[in-house]
């Protein structure tokens, strides 16, 4: 079961805190960074759950996975 637009954010809101404080700087929806599983540079997404319509790839927490992600992972574990 998958959880509700306010469980997520819930949930994300506790995760960015988790974040900033291991990359020791805050982020925002948005920012530009490095994906924190892989390395691959990209954009913070903490509104649009990695399918942000932008060009750079879209960094987002998965609640699948239970960890940062990036459209780069979801491409490599398709193979």
């Amino acid at each position: 079961m998958f959880e509700s637009k306010e469980e997520y954010e819930a949930i994300l809101k506790n995760k960015v805190i988790i974040l900033e404080w291991t990359l020791d700087h805050p982020i925002h929806h948005g920012d530009i960074g490095r994906c924190p599983k892989c390395g691959a540079p990209g954009q913070f997404d903490l509104e649009g759950l990695g399918f942000s319509p932008g060009p750079d790839i879209s960094i987002y927490y998965s609640t699948v996975f239970n960890e940062w992600r990036c459209q780069h992972c979801d491409f490599e574990i398709s193979y």
